[in-house]
């Protein structure tokens, strides 16, 4: 119980000693990514996709908004613009980083994930315990097939 008033104590100190002028920068780093996300998705829903064929590559619509959002950024001389610039411009990366990697993980690490997870499907592992099903095989004495720790002591052995 000790610990416990401990931790609260020290969470209670941290949450009292936030600056109030940081939070209200976050709060509004935070605006200016939800408008910055609004805006994006409106690009979006007008081209249908944020995907572009350009000279035979598939580019990002998205990443070219935070390359003109960044540049144009820079070249504000105002700093209050300035940061709200860079600011949507780090949302609108965000976005493209976000679909870019996940094609990227789609397409190369999922095809060898996906291969050796069917196997485990066609083995049977997934559909032991339902009569009539491929792959039912009840053990003895056992109506209903493999229990679930079976089934995942098995499906480790896959692995």
């Amino acid at each position: 119980m000790a610990a416990m008033t401990h931790y609260y104590s020290r969470m209670k100190g941290s949450i009292e000693h936030i600056d109030p002028k940081e939070m209200s920068q976050l709060t509004e780093d935070w605006m200016i990514t939800a408008a910055a996300g609004a805006g994006v998705g409106l690009v979006s829903a007008t081209l249908g996709g944020l995907d572009r064929k350009i000279m035979g590559y598939n580019v990002p619509v998205d990443g070219l908004i935070s390359i003109a959002l960044g540049v144009g950024g820079l070249m504000v001389r105002d700093h209050r613009y300035s940061s709200m610039m860079k600011v949507a411009s780090i949302a609108a990366g965000g976005s493209a980083a976000v679909r870019t990697f996940e094609k990227f993980f789609k397409s190369n690490i999922h095809l060898g994930i996906k291969g050796e997870f069917e196997d485990l499907g066609h083995r049977g592992i997934g559909y032991r315990g339902y009569p009539g099903l491929p792959g039912y095989q009840p053990g003895p004495g056992v109506a209903y097939g493999m229990s679930a720790q079976d089934r995942l002591v098995e499906a480790a052995r896959y692995l």
